[in-house]
């Protein structure tokens, strides 16, 4: 017996299956307020360092071992996901990061507020490879690269979320007590999604068939989960699609978390614009990212995944290029009126150089088998986030020596992100079986 074949709720017929409906549901909320935690750091991190009494550097380091924190999370939460089910380690997740950002808004100093990030990092490690394993065992076969698209686009939504309460609360109550106070709505509404996640959230057909069928002795050898299922990851053919998909995740964090890190202070403290306007070019080139999120999911299903990632990645190439040159020049110049600014149109081709991420969750969901769907998909994801979004930021800040050259940095994430996708095993729309 190799496969096992089950009647899984599908995307397909007339309408959407009840339970299919609310994994989707809260595969997207999860996304959601996971990119609404991780922004949590950089969008504030001018009046984090000067409430918090320390350097800008000191919070760049917070980003960075909060990264490393979200590695560790992920495999602790991927083996749990796999080992014991999807739905109670979302919810456990969830409850974590939600916890740490209400935590983090009561912190009276900078090393408390290190530990809540921490955790924060612990927590946000789960919900990637729950939310794309739940939604790869659930969804039908047609354009599932358009729907895991459309899911990861909340991560970005989640980014703007966090903005736009951060900047509702600064104007409100001021910088020092402003992000304190849109930590803390950020987290009571996260917690309340955990919540409700423990009360309607179904487990996976799927996973629920492979351990009664383990359990009950049909499972080839060969296809059995081991106790360590991190260490399958690097057995029967699967250690190459694994390294590469850990490269691919990192080139991707690198392309956005430059953004993330640096393009708020340099619009704010180098280009000294306006913090409503600084908002909005920030706001635009969020949007611009959840709009191409999608669109590059779509576009895998019709030209196979690793190609819709090339083609994201040469839009990166073409922004990060052109703003490096502007920089090189000394003419990477912005202000209030800058729809006519070539900086910013070059900011906004950097931000659809990110929409491989529209492409990455379902791709590696397709390669990993079920009985490790969730360990493979985490390990590969948060390995990139910690190098990408904590490691990478901080190096490229102390190499470069300024704002705008560190974010012009970012080029090299497009350009891995399109070079490994070329050499990653693709299975653009397989079957996916329970026991496979």
């Amino acid at each position: 017996m190799s496969t096992v074949r089950i009647s899984a709720p599908s995307g397909g017929g007339t309408g959407v299956h009840p339970a299919t409906a609310r994994i989707l549901v809260f595969a997207f909320l999860g996304t959601l307020f996971d990119g609404a935690e991780l922004n949590l750091v950089g969008y504030p991190l001018a009046y984090l360092s000067e409430s918090l009494h320390v350097s800008t550097i000191q919070i760049v380091q917070v980003a960075t071992l909060q990264g490393f924190a979200s590695i560790a999370g992920g495999i602790l939460v991927g083996w749990l996901g796999d080992l014991y089910g999807r739905r109670w380690t979302y919810t456990g997740s969830v409850v974590v990061f939600g916890l740490a950002a209400l935590l983090g808004g009561l912190a009276p100093n900078y090393l408390l507020f290190l530990l809540t990030r921490l955790l924060a990092g612990v927590g946000m490690g789960g919900l990637f490879g729950l939310s794309y394993s739940m939604f790869a065992e659930a969804w039908k076969t047609s354009k599932r690269g358009l729907m895991g698209g459309s899911i990861q686009s909340m991560y970005i939504v989640g980014q703007i979320v966090t903005e736009g309460v951060i900047y509702f609360c600064i104007v409100q109550f001021g910088t020092a007590s402003g992000w304190r106070a849109g930590y803390i709505v950020i987290g009571a509404v996260t917690l309340l999604i955990g919540v409700l996640s423990a009360i309607m959230l179904p487990e996976s057909e799927q996973w629920r068939t492979y351990q009664r069928e383990l359990r009950e002795g049909r499972v080839p050898e060969d296809k059995r989960r081991t106790k360590v299922p991190i260490l399958d990851l690097f057995r029967n053919g699967y250690a190459g699609g694994t390294i590469l998909f850990m490269g691919i995740a990192t080139a991707l964090f690198l392309t956005t978390n430059s953004m993330i890190s640096y393009l708020s202070t340099f619009l704010i403290k180098v280009e000294k614009v306006p913090l409503g306007t600084a908002s909005l070019i920030v706001l635009l080139n969020l949007i611009v990212t959840a709009v191409t999120y999608p669109m590059a999911g779509a576009l895998s299903d019709k030209i196979k995944r690793k190609w819709a990632m090339f083609v994201a990645g040469a839009f990166g190439v073409i922004g990060f290029a052109w703003f490096l040159i502007l920089v090189v020049g000394h003419n990477a110049k912005i202000g209030s009126n800058f729809w006519g600014a070539p900086t910013f149109w070059a900011l906004m081709l950097c931000a659809a150089g990110a929409s491989g991420f529209g492409v990455l969750g379902v791709w590696m969901a397709e390669f990993f088998p079920t009985r490790v769907r969730s360990t493979g998909s985490n390990l590969s994801y948060y390995a990139g986030r910690g190098l990408g979004a904590g490691l990478f930021p901080l190096i490229a800040l102390s190499i470069a020596g300024t704002v705008p050259l560190a974010l012009a940095f970012g080029i090299v994430g497009p350009v891995a992100a399109a070079v490994l996708s070329l050499a990653a095993p693709d299975s653009t729309g397989r079957r996916i079986e329970a026991v496979e």
